[in-house]
């Protein structure tokens, strides 16, 4: 966004190679309703556009002299275009001391959809250290420094260390789970290992796709990208 004095936009730049301004757009916007609605559909009926605000709608606001005006803000917000970033953004909700983001902060409130499920139960003999364990969660193993979403299930034995492991997800006995994104309905056969602690300035995340069955005993790299089932013992770097 480039802006005067007075923050009235005069030009945005879509992803520049050389920005003019360092204000970034956050991708949230204010309309007035008849405006929006006439530039959407203008830009509807125009087999050109690529219908995308930041390369059309908002080309063609400025283009017309709309007036539009930048806000300034000053707290938590991240790009969670990558899967590193968003490993990193679920990581910085456990540390709201350091990252800015508090979810438990009573004077902005974060409100969230209700799962339905029963409340989380933990095991006894189970551990659980600095980590968010929503809805329905059981678990049985190690979890340290994760998030949980609804419904996963930790058994006995499985370790889940700086991970993020989305709803309906299963890690069975002795799988060793760490640094890593663990899509919906995910299943982490017996005795598998998905991810590992980055070494030096590597910053790979493994990442196991949604609803994909993990076998018994395979192993799945630190940057591995798994979108299919592996078999039980199978490797996949």
């Amino acid at each position: 966004m480039v802006a005067d004095e007075n923050d009235k936009i005069t030009e945005f730049q879509e992803k520049p190679e050389h920005p003019k301004s360092n204000l970034a757009s956050m991708g949230i916007y204010i309309f007035n309703w008849d405006v929006l609605k006439k530039y959407l559909e203008e830009d509807e009926a125009d087999p050109q556009s690529e219908n995308d605000f930041g390369n059309n709608i908002i080309p063609n606001l400025l283009r017309d002299g709309r007036q539009m005006y930048a806000y300034h803000f000053s707290g938590y917000w991240k790009d969670v275009g990558t899967i590193s970033s968003l490993w990193e953004a679920n990581m910085e909700v456990l540390d709201p001391e350091h990252s800015g983001i508090n979810l438990f902060d009573d004077d902005w409130k974060i409100y969230s959809r209700n799962s339905g499920m029963t409340g989380h139960k933990i095991a006894a003999g189970a551990i659980v250290e600095n980590s968010m364990i929503t809805d329905g969660c059981r678990i049985q193993g190690t979890v340290k420094h994760s998030v949980l979403y609804s419904g996963v299930k930790v058994e006995d034995g499985a370790v889940v260390e700086d991970a993020v492991v989305m709803g309906g997800c299963v890690i069975k006995s002795g799988a060793v789970v760490r640094h890593c994104i663990i899509a919906e309905k995910a299943v982490i056969g017996e005795n598998a290992v998905v991810g590992a602690a980055p070494e030096g300035a590597e910053k790979g995340v493994a990442t196991i796709g949604p609803g994909v069955y993990i076998g018994d005993g395979a192993k799945v790299g630190p940057n591995a990208m798994v979108r299919e089932n592996v078999e039980g013992g199978e490797e996949v770097c």
